[in-house]
């Protein structure tokens, strides 16, 4: 069960309060680092592709369209559904997009 909770800056931004165990499952995988680094750079919406060649750029030099493919299907399946449901970002599966993220509370 989700312990999250949100709330709203002044200035009108969403900021995400994760328990210490979400944010230690969130921060763990390195991949899901490397995608909230990337995430954070970008406006959203970012296409998952786009997604995924960024975080393949940022994990070894020129990978080959196979390891794109193959972390697009990570992402899709494993880490940006747990960032929905932590509600750090907004996936849409059916479209590939990622449409919202949202800052995380400093702990």
């Amino acid at each position: 069960m989700s312990q999250t909770t949100s709330r709203t800056t002044d200035d009108g931004r969403t900021v995400i309060d994760l328990s210490a165990d979400e944010r230690h499952e969130l921060l763990a995988a390195q991949r899901r680092r490397v995608a909230l680094a990337v995430l954070a750079e970008r406006a959203a919406p970012t296409e998952l592709d786009d997604l995924a060649r960024a975080v393949a750029a940022r994990e070894g030099e020129d990978p080959p369209a196979e390891a794109v493919e193959r972390l697009a299907v990570s992402l899709h399946h494993v880490h940006l559904p747990r960032m929905d449901e932590l509600g750090v970002v907004d996936y849409d599966p059916s479209a590939n997009r990622v449409d919202t993220v949202r800052a995380l509370a400093t702990a």
